[in-house]
């Protein structure tokens, strides 16, 4: 899930070798989902059309729908799968060259001001938890969040390079382990919530 990547990168307006950096890049892939709902929609829909079971408008608008659905769930899969996280010293780099909207999001560190792990069951795995990293661009009073599958190594990078704090003294120290129940826990660069 974590690759570990050493880059070259030149300054901006230079070309010359000798003016090299050297940065290092933590890398984390998008996550792995279940496509198979997707597959089975557009599969169920190809065969009503192929086989001429769409002679109904009922059955023609269902065989349509199927199509549809079955699209847009493989989309949002391939979305979460090749949606990559690099952390750097200068910020966090988000890619995702599926999305049209906004392929490449780079946001420094200065303005990353909060990270939620949402806890969705009682009994939670790693794999049950959702993280929300929130951003506020320079003179802007926009924020913008990206919701992706729960990493603890990457939510700890994301909080010693932003300098966050914990909201609530019973936020987890141990981030692989996480307490059990349902709950929020949030980091920001406060160190507490707004009506706190």
């Amino acid at each position: 899930m974590t690759e570990v990547a050493e880059a070259t990168t030149l300054p901006l307006g230079s070309t010359a070798a000798g003016e090299k950096q050297v940065t290092n890049q933590l890398v984390f892939q998008g996550t792995r989902r279940n496509m198979v709902v997707g597959i089975a929609m557009l599969a169920t829909a190809g065969l009503a059309f192929t086989m001429n079971l769409t002679h109904v408008f009922f059955a023609s608008a269902m065989a349509w729908t199927f199509a549809l659905w079955g699209g847009l769930l493989l989309y949002s899969n391939l979305l979460d799968y090749y949606e990559t996280y690099t952390v750097t010293d200068a910020g966090l780099l988000i890619k995702n060259p599926l999305r049209p909207w906004g392929a490449v999001k780079v946001w420094d560190w200065a303005h990353l001001n909060r990270v939620d792990i949402v806890v969705k069951r009682t009994e939670a795995n790693v794999e049950d938890a959702v993280m929300q990293v929130y951003y506020t661009p320079e003179g802007e009073i926009v924020i913008e969040r990206e919701d992706r599958a729960y990493d603890p190594e990457l939510v700890r990078l994301i909080i010693e390079r932003a300098g966050l704090k914990p909201t609530d003294p019973s936020n987890p120290k141990d981030l692989t382990q996480l307490p059990p129940g349902k709950k929020m826990y949030a980091w920001n660069k406060a160190g507490r919530l707004a009506g706190g």
